[in-house]
């Protein structure tokens, strides 16, 4: 197959969460599929995935934009593949080849203010929440497959699309190998980590709420806080400094290696989040050995398991704060805790199986269109990239 990936969210300086499922992902495919020919479509030629059987087309296009609607057609029907994926929902309108879309959750449905949408004025927030909503919309009807990480995405995407079930796949995602480090360690300076946006679905406020506590609690313990330095960022860390809370420190985009780092040294990282379609983050943490406390928001406890994660529920500040408190009390028996959970979910979240589902996805897309082709079904509405 001739296979074209939409990777222009690859890397951490674009997107970490679909930017890591990309990378992931992709090296995966490449790896168990030597056969298949891709072509990856980045914003610049540093790209982290390379191979013989692997081609670069350089498209410095921003996503959610005019230029993303008017070009990027022109550049999937330039390369001419088999098959079209792209990783979220941003599908433009004039296009509609062989596609495969990632919808990683319904965000937009459940909570439409939680986006940059909301930083704007009121008419221009309005319109973008109806292009969004168009955009999703066009998407799930333009895919011929669409992926998506869990089971709690596939029916939330069954109740507002029941069409879209019958073409729906659960790839499931994977985790990093794992990294356990063999000497347990009580941290002399013990600190809480958050990692990923400041949207108001993460629940950043409520961690804030429960730091006020932790901070008097706990005097040597530490809150580091690691994203985008965005307007929401910023309005988080304009309440720690109104508000006069102390050792918070944010960090703003990290790379790779300084995440690795941080993962090893905190005590725990804090997952305080409201709304999730998979869950990585906590997924990484505990690939490094580093305790997890996290809301029970969507999939999270099955996908992080219940017997290696302290959980509260979402928006309870009081039961995070209880649970970092488990943590912070007792930080050897919760690394052994997290160690052990590793092992097992380290079984379950694999890429090469996401990788596997991934291109069974694209075959049978393939198979579809030879065969419409083949009857007459599909040939009036072909586009040159289908062709």
């Amino acid at each position: 197959m001739r296979i074209a990936i939409d990777a222009r969210m690859m890397g951490p300086e674009n997107t970490r969460g679909i930017g890591r499922y990309l990378e992931e992902l992709i090296r995966a495919m490449v790896e168990i599929s030597s056969a298949d020919e891709f072509t990856l479509i980045t914003r610049n030629e540093r790209c982290a995935v390379s191979g013989p059987n692997v081609k670069h087309v350089v498209a410095d296009i921003p996503w959610y934009g005019i230029a993303e609607q008017v070009q990027m057609p022109k550049i999937f029907a330039s390369i001419n593949a088999d098959v079209v994926h792209i990783p979220h929902w941003n599908v433009p309108l004039m296009f509609s080849g062989s596609l495969v879309v990632t919808i990683h959750d319904l965000l937009l449905r459940h909570e439409p203010s939680s986006a940059k949408a909301s930083t704007r004025n009121v008419m221009t927030r309005w319109l973008k929440r109806i292009g969004f909503r168009w955009s999703l919309n066009h998407s799930v009807a333009a895919a011929k497959e669409i992926l998506v990480p869990t089971q709690f995405v596939a029916d939330d995407l069954a109740t507002f699309y029941p069409q879209a079930a019958s073409k729906t796949t659960v790839t499931g995602e994977g985790m990093p190998d794992l990294a356990l480090d063999s000497r347990l360690r009580k941290n002399e300076k013990p600190f809480l980590l958050y990692v990923g946006s400041a949207y108001p679905h993460k629940g950043l406020a409520d961690a804030l709420d429960a730091w006020k506590v932790l901070e008097k609690k706990y005097p040597d313990l530490s809150f580091v806080i690691a994203g985008e330095m965005d307007v929401f960022m910023k309005r988080v860390q304009q309440r720690v400094f109104t508000e006069k809370m102390s050792r918070v420190s944010f960090l703003g985009r990290v790379s790779d290696e300084q995440l690795v780092s941080l993962y090893r040294g905190a005590t725990a990282f804090v997952y305080p989040t409201h709304f999730e379609g998979f869950g990585l983050p906590p997924l990484e943490a505990l690939a490094y050995g580093c305790p997890v406390v996290s809301s029970d928001a969507g999939p999270l406890k099955d996908v992080l398991g219940e017997d290696g994660v302290i959980f509260f529920r979402a928006g309870d500040s009081g039961g995070m704060i209880d649970a970092v408190s488990r943590v912070v009390d007792d930080p050897i028996g919760a690394q052994q805790y997290a160690a052990s959970s590793a092992q097992t979910l380290s079984q379950r979240h694999d890429w090469k199986t996401a990788a596997r589902r991934t291109l069974e996805a694209y075959a049978r897309v393939v198979q579809q269109r030879r065969h419409g082709i083949q009857t007459g079904q599909d040939i009036g509405r072909a586009t040159p990239a289908s062709r």
